[in-house]
């Protein structure tokens, strides 16, 4: 019978009950126990198994880097201090390389450049079929490489953050419900605010992530859910707002700023997922290329079909 030697340890960058769970969500992984901790002062005390009696996994030594990946460093041993970028880095180094513990993000990676070559391909016979007749045809560029953007980004995060549902305390499933509900919302209200106007714009964006955030942001309850639903409000009409209000004055630049902000708090979404809950379930992961692209595209025509069908106010974008 393998013996349990008990460790006290003092952990900086532990602030709430959540950062109390994450460790001992982690100890259990590992077969560990934790019998005693204090978000307050930093003390843990674990007991884990023996490494030597021959046990096969995680020693102390171990665990306390797999804590220190998350942000939870030992005290007063200068390793690092909690919010240091280059975990983000790291994180994202092995979601490039396909580690082990990162699958689902990576596979997901792959259906997401999959599916920006192939929206890219059908972009170009769309600009070269179409558009050949239209004034200021060149001016379409920026909008069908935006419209790709966030139909690429907003499926990935989507089925990203549903592997997590069933895993997300109260606190993670709000941040998710409002990023969802945030970020896919400015985009696509942005994009038909710039090109259809303000009333079209706000109400495509605003419903859009409305939709998203009370999808996703439902598996915490109520909070999630009303968190998810507000910040899809706000965000998709203020990017109508905005891309009327800058019609005149470098919106496609501003737009390109706004994108790129919004991809970064999406990656930083993802890595908040993995940071706190550890490794996504591949079991969750309820889709592959076909299914992931046929989304994409989904979106994508709708905010095509948007651009160049729907109704129009007298000032809009080109």
């Amino acid at each position: 019978m393998v013996s349990l030697v008990e460790y006290r340890f003092e952990l900086s960058g532990m602030s709430c009950g959540s950062c109390e769970r994450i460790i001992e969500r982690l100890a259990e992984k590992n077969g560990a126990k934790v019998k005693a901790i204090d978000g307050n002062t930093g003390k843990v005390v674990v007991e884990i198994a023996d490494a030597a009696e021959g046990r096969q996994g995680t020693n102390i030594n171990e665990f306390k880097a797999q804590l220190a990946e998350r942000g939870f460093f030992e005290k007063g041993a200068g390793a690092g201090q909690r919010g240091d970028f280059s975990r983000v880095v790291m994180y994202i180094s092995k979601v490039l390389s396909g580690e082990e513990n990162v699958t689902v993000e990576s596979r997901l990676l792959n259906f997401a450049l999959a599916s920006a070559a192939l929206l890219v391909v059908l972009s170009i016979a769309l600009y070269a079929l179409f558009m050949q007749g239209l004034e200021d045809r060149l001016a379409y560029v920026p909008v069908l490489f935006l419209s790709v953007v966030a139909s690429v980004s907003t499926v990935f995060s989507y089925f990203h953050a549903a592997c997590y549902r069933k895993l997300l305390t109260c606190q993670n499933g709000m941040m998710v419900g409002m990023a969802m509900g945030m970020i896919p919302g400015i985009m696509v209200g942005a994009i038909l605010g710039a090109t259809n106007g303000m009333f079209i714009g706000s109400v495509a964006g605003m419903l859009f992530g409305m939709g998203l955030g009370y999808r996703l942001g439902k598996c915490c309850g109520v909070m999630g859910a009303m968190e998810g639903i507000m910040a899809g409000l706000m965000a998709g009409t203020m990017g109508a707002m905005l891309s009327v209000m800058m019609l005149r004055d470098n919106l496609i630049a501003f737009l390109l700023m706004l994108f790129a902000s919004g991809a970064v708090i999406l990656v930083g979404l993802s890595y908040l997922l993995y940071r706190e809950q550890g490794a996504a379930p591949q079991e969750e992961l309820s889709v592959n290329l076909p299914k992931f692209f046929f989304y994409v595209l989904l979106m994508f025509i709708f905010i095509m079909a948007m651009v160049f069908a729907g109704p129009k106010s007298v000032l809009v974008y080109p």
